[in-house]
Order: C-alpha cells, then sequence, then structure tokens
C-alpha cells in the first residue's frame, strides 16, 4: 500500500489533534464507528505523538495522560457501552476495543484494568 506524508506546522497539527478529538469523543456523533476505529486511533496516536515533541512537549505529555482527562475517559465509557461488540468479545478483544476508544490517551496498567473493570461490572 502506498503511504503519504503530511507536512504540519504546530498550528495545524493542533488543529488536526481538535478535530480528532471532536470527533472521537462525541457524545452524538454523526458516525457511530469513529470512537472506536483502530485506524483513527493509530492516526491520533501518531498526532499525540508529534505534539509530544513539539516545543510544548511537556505541557503535553500532562495532557493525554487519561488520569488529568477524566471527562474524556468518561465520554469513552459512555461510547464503548453503545458499542455492539463489547457485550459480545473474549476480555483480550475487550482490551483492544479499549485501548482504540481511550486512544491517544496516555495510562498505566492499573488504570487500563480499572477502567475495564468498570465497564464490565456496571450492570
Amino acid at each position: 500500500m502506498e503511504k503519504f506524508n503530511l507536512s504540519l506546522d504546530y498550528f495545524s497539527l493542533l488543529s488536526l489533534h481538535k478535530a480528532l478529538l471532536e470527533a472521537k469523543f462525541s457524545i452524538n456523533p454523526n458516525n457511530e464507528l469513529i470512537s472506536g476505529s483502530p485506524l483513527v486511533a493509530g492516526i491520533y496516536t501518531q498526532v499525540r505523538e508529534l505534539l509530544c515533541k513539539s516545543e510544548k512537549s511537556e505541557e503535553w505529555k500532562v495532557w493525554f495522560q487519561l488520569k488529568n482527562r477524566s471527562d474524556y475517559k468518561e465520554i469513552a465509557i459512555i461510547r464503548i457501552k453503545k458499542d455492539k461488540r463489547w457485550h459480545k468479545s473474549s476480555i483480550n478483544e475487550k482490551k483492544d476495543i479499549l485501548k482504540n476508544y481511550l486512544a491517544p490517551f496516555t495510562y498505566d496498567y492499573k488504570e487500563f484494568e480499572a477502567v475495564l473493570m468498570d465497564i464490565d461490572c456496571e450492570k
């Protein structure tokens, strides 16, 4: 498959970040598949990495920590609960689904497991 590269200045990258944030974490999205898309998660992770290499890298590293973004974590949980795949999936599949919904945020193992347990333990 042919690969393409974008050349973005900081403000263009910031605009792309904002557009992806809006698309992935909308409560009422136009396209239900965007929030959990592995492709969108991968692209957004690349955007995060580029922002974390910018002059404001330390600020971005803090911003992208899931523990600092409970608002987006809660939206991801809401979106996951609406995903028809969740309740039919094995634990490993659920972990993959959760990673895609939480992208581009960073977290440690305990945080990830806590979110997974919160979702599965709710009735």
